[in-house]
This record gives C-alpha cells, sequence and structure tokens, in this order.
C-alpha cells in the first residue's frame, strides 16, 4: 500500500520538481518535506494543503490514494437526482444514498455529491412549496391556475436540462462548477 509520503514523493517527481523546489513553492522547511516523503511523518492542515497546491493537485488525489476514479459512479449519481420525476423527494433521497455509500471509495465522489445535494436540496425547498400554492388557487378557483402549473413544468424541465448537462460535462472530464445557484446547506 502506498503511504501519503510516497504519493507526494511520486507526484512530484512526475511533475518534475527537486525537493527544494517544492519546500520553496510550499513555503515549508526542505526537512519537513523530507520527512513527509521519507514517511517520519504525516503532514497535516496547512502543510498538506500548502504541499498539494505547490503540486498543482487536489488534496483529495494525493491523500486519498486508494480511491478508484470511476465516472460511471459519478454519472449514476448525478442522474439519480432524476427520479424525482417519478418519486418526490427522489431528487434527494437516491443521491444521498449513492454519495453516502461511495464518498470514501471513488474520486470527486464527496465534493460532487455535496453541489449536487445543495442544488437539488435548493431547488426542491424553492418549488415544492408551489404545489401547495397552486392547490390553493385551484380550491379558489383562480382564474391563472393552468399560468402557474406551466411555470412549474418549466421548472422541472430546467433541472432536468440541469442534471443532463453536469453528466455531459462529467463525461468529458469537466469538473468545476457543475451546479449553479444553491444554498451551501452541505459544507465540504
Amino acid at each position: 500500500m502506498t503511504t501519503l509520503g510516497q504519493r507526494i514523493f511520486e507526484i512530484r517527481k512526475r511533475k518534475g520538481l527537486s525537493q527544494e523546489e517544492l519546500s520553496e513553492k510550499a513555503g515549508i522547511n526542505l526537512r519537513t518535506l523530507q520527512r513527509i516523503e521519507k514517511g517520519e511523518t504525516e503532514p497535516r492542515g496547512y502543510t498538506l494543503k500548502s504541499v498539494c497546491q505547490a503540486l498543482g493537485v487536489d488534496v483529495e488525489e494525493v491523500y486519498d490514494y486508494n480511491k478508484e476514479a470511476d465516472k460511471s459512479v459519478l454519472l449514476l449519481m448525478h442522474l439519480s437526482a432524476l427520479t424525482y420525476l417519478m418519486i418526490p423527494l427522489g431528487n434527494i433521497i437516491l443521491p444521498l444514498i449513492i454519495w453516502v455509500t461511495q464518498k470514501r471509495k471513488v474520486l470527486h465522489v464527496h465534493e460532487q455529491g455535496i453541489a449536487l445535494l445543495n442544488f437539488q436540496i435548493t431547488w426542491s425547498l424553492l418549488t415544492y412549496p408551489l404545489i401547495a400554492v397552486f392547490v390553493w388557487m385551484k380550491l379558489m378557483h383562480y382564474p391563472g391556475v393552468k399560468y402557474g402549473l406551466y411555470f412549474y413544468l418549466i421548472l422541472y424541465f430546467l433541472n432536468a436540462l440541469n442534471v443532463v448537462r453536469v453528466c455531459i460535462l462529467i463525461s468529458r472530464g469537466s469538473g468545476s462548477q457543475l451546479y449553479p445557484l444553491a444554498f451551501g446547506i452541505l459544507k465540504p
């Protein structure tokens, strides 16, 4: 099994950096970096973040060296949000199950799951109360009910379209800023 220090060493070599260059870029002592790469100490917090930034990689790529890269799990997690079309709150429940079970096994599931769940929770908080408004409008025989229903269907379509857009981005290898405008309910 690869240790954290070995993983940092491999990435440093792959990037063509010497220990001196990396320690300077990271703003850490050269001896500290040598001890990390030999496995004498394990970097934590600020040191790990600084080394990763200097290497130009995510902390997850270095720290979670035992995770697999599996786009199919990422795609399944995002596509599972479409279950809201058949099951109320399916857009939250099924992605949550996949996120909880896979976030320690597959690369990028953790941060993409948080982004997906924050977006779907935001979408649900904004759209599901509209159902009560439409029922009230129908009971009061308000003449504009059908326009409200059209608006609701457009919101449903836009959510589905956004999920498909994200899946296309993931399949092409892009993973930055997947979901727009979401409350930060879950934190990374």
